[in-house]
C-alpha cells in the first residue's frame, strides 16, 4: 500500500502519480517481457473501496477492488493479487479516498456504448437522455527519464482517454480535451456560448446543458 499523499490530488492525481513513480518509487520492479517496469499497472497504484455488480445481480460485500488499467480487468483484492469474479461485470465502482480526490468512480464495461472497437471499461463522468461523457483510464510502457541509457527499464505511465456517447446513433465518439475535437463530435447541438474546451470540467459542463 502506498503512503505518499497529493496537494493537488483532486485536480491531476493520475499526473501526480506517474510524478511520483519516476522521482520516488523504492517498491519492487515488474517484470514485463524483457523489461524491468517501475509503478504499476493498478490505477493509482492500489486498491480501493468499492464494488462490482455481476450479470446475475449479485454484488461483491466488503472487499477491495483492483483494477488494472493496463490489461483492462478489475476483480478483488487477496493478498495484493487481482481476483477475478466469477461471471461478466455490468458495472463496478471505485472510492477514492482523500489522498486522490475523494472522487467516486463509476464504470461500466464498454460495450454497453454501442458496437465499438474499445476494450475494457468506461468511467461515466455525465449522463443523461442525449449524450454520456466517458473517460478511460489506461497504462503504457514508456522509457524511465531517470535511466534513459538503462535500455531494460521501463516505468507505467497512466493517461486517460475521452469518449461522447450519442445516444440517438449509438456512436461512441474518441475526443481530446480540444475545441474542434468536442465541436465535431457535437455537430448538430447547440453548444452554448464562451464554453470551455480544454478542461474535464468545462466539457462536462457542455454535456450537462444539452442534457436538460
Amino acid at each position: 500500500m502506498l503512503s505518499f499523499t497529493f496537494v493537488n490530488a483532486q485536480t491531476d492525481a493520475i499526473g501526480d502519480f506517474n510524478k511520483h513513480v519516476i522521482e520516488k518509487w523504492t517498491e519492487d520492479y515488474i517484470r514485463v517481457s524483457q523489461y524491468r517496469v517501475k509503478g504499476s499497472p493498478y490505477l493509482l497504484g492500489e486498491s480501493f473501496d468499492g464494488e462490482l455488480t455481476m450479470k446475475t445481480g449479485q454484488k461483491t460485500i466488503n472487499q477491495k477492488v483492483l483494477y488494472n488499467v493496463m490489461e483492462q480487468k478489475v476483480g478483488t483484492e487477496i493478498d495484493k493479487n487481482l481476483i477475478a469474479p466469477d461471471g461478466d461485470i455490468v458495472s463496478f465502482y471505485i472510492q477514492l479516498p482523500e489522498k486522490f480526490g475523494g472522487e467516486k468512480l463509476f464504470f461500466q464495461p464498454a460495450e454497453a456504448f454501442g458496437k465499438n472497437n474499445v476494450k475494457g471499461f468506461l468511467n461515466v463522468l455525465s449522463d443523461g437522455p442525449k449524450l454520456t461523457l466517458l473517460r478511460q483510464y489506461k497504462s503504457k510502457l514508456v522509457p524511465d527519464p531517470t535511466n534513459m541509457y538503462s535500455k531494460d527499464i521501463r516505468i507505467f505511465e497512466q493517461y486517460n482517454e475521452y469518449y461522447i456517447f450519442l445516444k440517438k446513433t449509438s456512436e461512441l465518439v474518441k475526443v481530446r480535451l480540444k475545441e474542434k475535437d468536442i465541436i465535431a463530435a457535437l455537430t448538430g447541438f447547440p453548444v452554448p456560448a464562451n464554453a470551455e474546451f480544454t478542461k474535464l470540467s468545462g466539457v462536462k459542463y457542455i454535456i450537462d446543458f444539452l442534457n436538460k
